[in-house]
């Protein structure tokens, strides 16, 4: 009966090779367009702001 019965310790080394099996994957292509986009989008926007505040608050700045 306890023969069927798996050991935590054995259950555990499973966990943990499941884990390391899982722990790392390629991204997807969308994944990769996706994280262009963001960054792509995020940078343009902060360049866009600071333009914009430098002309627009002249004073300060100075």
């Amino acid at each position: 009966m306890s023969e069927s019965v798996p050991k935590i310790a054995d259950q555990n080394l499973q966990v943990s090779e499941l884990l390391q099996n899982e722990e790392w994957y390629d991204l997807l292509p969308i994944e990769k367009k996706l994280i262009g986009w963001s960054l792509g989008i995020g940078v343009s926007l902060l360049v866009v702001f600071i333009v914009v505040f430098v002309f627009l608050f002249p004073a300060a700045h100075s």
